[in-house]
């Protein structure tokens, strides 16, 4: 833990650190160095003055060894006596200022006294006279021998009669050494402190240096570049990050714009374009794809499909997607809009490693151009059909019409003439529908002329009147002033005939129809509109169907030839239908003329 804490630790202060401890063990190993070597110099000049001041007594008292002799020789003395005459001759050589020296003097071996400078502790210095080595060497480490003492012996011949002796306290020895040594530790010491005072301010400014760089660097602020005049060292460092920054800017660039490119593009199309992770969050919506969510870009980012379209659940689009994830290929479908079911989309998913690339593209305008153009092959080969074949049919159905009428008029077929009337209204009923089929092929345009459709409805509607009138229904107008526009007069009526007459069948008695007409911003509406039950859904997509009629007279071709009177004239037909009745809407281009609402 220790470890991985001080690898947290910024580097300068990790610096100050190694170098404050590198100082504190160069000190302790100086210290000791150094006392050791004091130590062993003052245990050498302590001995050096012990033998120099013993030898120096010992060349002293050997000029009075003779005499020292004669009175320890004098039978008249006694040995109280003896001693007192000795410690007389000698005392004078023991004047010394020597303050090194603790105390120094003679033993006499035959009397077995000493005559001193001091009085120190004569058992201590009398057991280590004698000496094989004649000198004591104390080591201040040494807890057993804490003194000095140096003796020479005196001979008389080859007697000794005494020794000449030098001894020094260890004690005042240590203290002074220690004393001088602890001097050195704290002046020692002290100048670590000092070092380390100036190491941490340099330090301190290295590291304020160093947080200035790094600002520059995250601030991309390369202005204050001078002040790496305190910290030369980190030029090149600069240079090289410049360069890399540089280089990392132009990079970002281009990859701004390429996003930019890509990002202009996909909004660009007309396709909505979204992205899925694995977990079917959103990573990507486009314009249209947002548009369909109803939602904020930022509220849909990171959002569940299913939670921004419930509906989707157990739908075909949520199973294609998951079996695209799965399978990892790309998969297409048709399906109903994300938003809701009224719509018709195209899907295409892509995969990819982190999830999904959706486009989708509302097909409901195509579809309905589909089923228009499969409706329209058929009419065009009705039409083909009808062009085809209605000439060859009528010819002889004209035959046979003039010879039942013919016959018809002779007495002897008077009891038949019921059946030849009936045969006759068939044979007109067969050209009508032959009729029927021409119009459905023809398409007339010597015809078309300026109209006004308000005047042409005013022409079929005392018809129109007469026939709501005699089922016990009403024909009502609500005409708005028009332009006039391009129009062929007998198909208007035929188309408006058509219709209201649709009308008035599904229209209950007491009800009514409504033939309106308005503007609506440059176009020309045309509305029938009546109160029948409505059309059922299921047979809505096959109006318009030739020879598809509910009617039991019907022949089913009524509708099929308005919406071709539509066509020719480039307008729209459309119808609204419910409970309440349906309403045939046929949209005119007023381009021609002014519409005025």
């Amino acid at each position: 833990m220790m470890v991985k804490d001080w690898q947290k630790l910024p580097i300068v202060q990790v610096t100050l650190f190694k170098i404050i401890g590198s100082l504190f063990i160069f000190i302790i190993i100086i210290v000791i160095l150094f006392g050791e070597n004091y130590w062993e110099k003052e245990t050498f000049k302590e001995n050096y003055q012990l033998v120099l001041t013993a030898s120096n007594l010992q060349t002293k008292l050997n000029s009075y060894i003779l005499d020292i002799e004669n009175i320890e020789q004098n039978p008249n003395l006694t040995e109280q006596q003896k001693k007192a005459k000795i410690k007389t001759l000698i005392q004078p050589l023991l004047q010394s200022n020597n303050a090194d020296i603790t105390a120094f003097g003679y033993y006499d071996v035959g009397l077995d006294f000493h005559v001193v400078s001091k009085e120190p502790i004569i058992a201590q210095i009398q057991s280590k006279l004698g000496n094989g080595n004649e000198f004591y060497h104390y080591t201040w480490n040494d807890s057993k021998n804490k003194d000095f003492v140096v003796s020479y012996p005196l001979y008389a011949g080859e007697r000794i009669v005494g020794y000449s002796w030098a001894y020094a306290d260890s004690t005042h020895n240590l203290f002074q050494s220690t004393f001088t040594i602890s001097e050195f530790t704290i002046f020692a010491l002290g100048l670590v402190l000092i070092i380390i005072i100036l190491l941490q301010r340099y330090m301190t400014k290295i590291r304020l240096t160093l947080d200035q760089f790094s600002q520059m660097i995250t601030s991309n602020d390369y202005g204050q570049i001078q002040m790496l005049s305190k910290l030369p060292e980190l030029k090149p460092v600069i240079d090289k990050i410049f360069s890399f920054t540089e280089e990392l800017k132009y990079v970002n660039h281009e990859l701004e714009l390429s996003q930019q490119k890509i990002t202009q593009i996909i909004e660009g199309v007309s396709d909505g374009v979204f992205a899925l992770d694995r977990s079917y969050r959103f990573l990507y919506l486009n314009h249209k794809a947002i548009k369909q969510a109803s939602h904020e870009q930022h509220d849909l980012l990171g959002a569940k499909i299913q939670d921004i379209f419930p509906q989707i659940e157990d739908s075909l689009t949520l199973s294609k997607l998951e079996e695209a994830m799965a399978q990892n290929n790309a998969t297409h479908w048709e399906d109903e809009a994300l938003s809701g079911p009224d719509q018709c989309y195209e899907y295409h998913a892509y995969p990819f490693t982190e999830g999904l690339t959706v486009f989708f593209r509302d097909i409901t305008e195509s579809k309905h151009h589909q089923q228009e153009l499969i409706r329209l092959e058929r009419l065009n080969l009705i039409g083909q059909l009808a062009a085809g074949i209605s000439h060859e049919i009528r010819n002889p159905l004209t035959t046979v019409k003039g010879f039942l009428q013919f016959l018809g008029a002779r007495k002897q077929y008077e009891s038949e003439k019921e059946y030849m009337d009936l045969m006759v209204s068939e044979i007109d009923r067969a050209n009508s529908i032959i009729t029927d089929f021409l119009s459905l092929a023809k398409v007339n345009s010597d015809n078309i002329r300026l109209k006004n459709i308000n005047e042409i409805i005013g022409k079929v509607f005392p018809l129109l009147q007469a026939d709501a009138y005699n089922n016990n229904k009403e024909l009502l107008l609500e005409l708005k002033s028009l332009p006039e526009i391009m129009l062929n007069e007998n198909e208007i009526k035929q188309l408006i005939l058509n219709l209201v007459r649709n009308g008035l069948e599904a229209t209950p008695e007491r009800g009514k129809v409504i033939i309106r007409t308005y503007c609506q911003e440059d176009k020309i509406v045309l509305e029938i509109q009546d109160q029948g039950s409505g059309i059922p859904e299921k047979i809505r997509e096959k109006i318009g169907t030739p020879f598809f009629t509910t009617k039991e007279t019907g022949t089913g071709l009524g509708m099929a030839i308005s919406i071709g009177i539509a066509q020719r004239h480039h307008a729209l037909f459309d119808f609204e239908t419910g409970g309440n009745g349906t309403t045939f809407k046929i949209t005119f281009n007023a381009a021609d003329g002014i519409c005025e609402t």
